[in-house]
């Protein structure tokens, strides 16, 4: 007899088989809230960082679009060798030489009028910056959801690990009492080899719900984007800590108010509504390209040409010659004799800086161009962005008949969790009745040892959907928000938990 007895506390010590470190429970590593957790997930999210990008891509956008408004200005540089004959445009001559040229110039445009294609350039880009603004909000809130849900699966399948040892102690108990009944005398060995099975299920399930837990682990890492080689402590509360936070407690408004509120708040929809403006705006640019433009040009320059001379010495008095008739009279010109100089002048090269005030020129120029035919461009390109209008409306309509559908379908998923809950928590409370009375009814004979493992797996079963009744309905009141856009990603985790 004493050896049954020592078999049952070996059986009832035994460790689960392959308890490895993936299946350890998750004491030791860093600590991570949900809230922290939702923090680390939206900004390491490949999603939301590329609608970031996205983002700031339309917002340089926007700046280029509003510098339409402003002048262009140019600087031209034109260095110039030629060989041969040429006409030198700084000196007037031509030259059968080398001639070393340099333009400088700076031209400058404003446009006056452009029949309204910056402004609306100016709109729809705006519009469409905003629209990924509120796009982005959406997938942060969507990102934020889905890291919740990881994490609450997390926290169920712990609890799921809690009631699994609970239950396996309790059989590893009633083994202890099994085997001193069966060392009495009082009940037939198989009780004993019967008892010893269902310790080995409980080792199993325990065992089981620690690998759910393990892969939770690792899932919820990805998801959040941490290192997959560190250690973390994922800390959350339990159902009971729910239950006393009031996150159970659900009070759903009435449906239709719910869809006007999702209609209201929801930022995917307020993105498509910016996107119809957007499109309409682009109507708007492509008419302008059918309109009158006006603007003013101008334009400064200067040159440099190697034919270029100047006097070497311009206030020395040069010889002159009188200027006769054929008779030898004297020709006067304002009283004073007519002369020409004698010989040739000393002449140098300008110097370069000093042709630049020598050559100077510039222009100013208000053009107004008026298109007359330009092959049915404009109205070709009217036409496909009214279309772009119709197309985005009929988008808006989609988008709302899912709206709709998504805050329905949550309130009935939500109101379901609700009422599975409470009848989770009936079933848990008269399973564990049911245990009590066929452990006593064993104890004094009149059960059977099958009838108490039935009742211990009914109670470890209902225990564990009360468990999953709770997180779900906590999950399925945020998908609620979520469907109506009511999701504060910063304040997520106290919406869910109730904190």
């Amino acid at each position: 007899m004493r050896r049954l007895l020592l078999l049952a506390v070996l059986t009832a010590l035994a460790a689960p088989p392959a308890a490895a470190q993936f299946l350890a429970p998750d004491t030791v590593g860093t600590p991570l809230t949900l809230a922290e957790a939702i923090r680390l997930a939206v900004e390491q999210s490949p999603e939301v960082r590329r609608s970031e990008l996205a983002d700031r891509s339309l917002g340089s956008a926007v700046r280029a679009a509003r510098a339409g408004r402003l002048p262009t200005l140019q600087a031209r540089v034109t260095p110039q060798q030629s060989y041969g004959l040429a006409f030198d445009q700084t000196t007037g001559q031509v030259a059968s030489q080398t001639v070393e040229q340099a333009g400088f110039s700076v031209f400058g445009q404003l446009p006056i009028y452009d029949g309204g294609r910056i402004g609306a350039t100016i709109r729809q880009v705006e519009l469409e910056r905003d629209a990924t603004a509120a796009g982005l909000e959406r997938t942060r809130q969507e990102v934020a959801l889905d890291v919740a849900q990881g994490f609450l699966q997390l926290l169920l399948d712990r609890e799921i690990v809690e009631i699994q040892a609970e239950q396996l102690a309790a059989a590893e108990g009633q083994l202890a009492r099994v085997a001193e009944l069966v060392e009495a005398g009082a009940r037939p060995r198989g009780d004993l080899i019967a008892q010893q099975s269902v310790v080995a299920e409980r080792q199993t399930a325990l065992v089981e719900a620690r690998g759910a837990v393990a892969l939770d682990r690792v899932t919820l890492v990805q998801a959040i984007g941490l290192d997959p080689a560190g250690a973390y402590r994922f800390v959350g509360p339990d159902a009971e800590a729910l239950a006393v936070t009031g996150a159970l407690a659900y009070a759903p408004r009435p449906a239709p108010a719910l869809v006007a509120a999702a209609r209201e708040g929801r930022s995917d929809r307020r993105a498509q509504l910016l996107r119809i403006q957007a499109a309409e705006a682009a109507v708007g640019v492509a008419r302008a390209s059918g309109r009158p433009s006006l603007a003013l040009t101008g334009q400064v320059g200067t040159g440099y040409s190697s034919l270029q001379r100047q006097l070497t010495n311009p206030d020395a008095i040069q010889p002159t010659v009188p200027v006769t008739l054929a008779d030898g009279t004297e020709v006067f010109v304002g009283g004073a004799p007519f002369t020409v100089p004698t010989g040739s002048p000393a002449l140098e090269q300008t110097p370069f800086f000093d042709q630049f005030a020598d050559n100077r020129s510039g222009s100013l120029e208000l053009s107004l161009t008026v298109p007359i035919f330009d092959r049915f461009q404009t109205r070709r390109g009217v036409t496909e962005a009214q279309v772009a209008v119709e197309d985005a409306r009929i988008a808006l309509e989609t988008l709302d008949r899912a709206v709709a559908a998504d805050v329905l379908q949550s309130v009935v998923q939500a109101e379901t969790a609700q009422a599975r809950l409470a009848a989770a928590r009936v079933q848990a409370e008269a399973a564990a009745a049911a245990l009590r009375v066929e452990r006593d009814r064993y104890l004094f004979g009149a059960g059977t040892l099958y009838d108490v493992a039935e009742a211990q797996a009914r109670l470890a079963e209902a225990e564990g959907a009360r468990a999953q009744a709770a997180y779900t309905l906590v999950f399925r009141v945020a998908l609620v928000r979520l469907a109506v856009g009511d999701v504060d990603v910063a304040g997520l985790a106290d919406q869910i938990t109730g904190e």
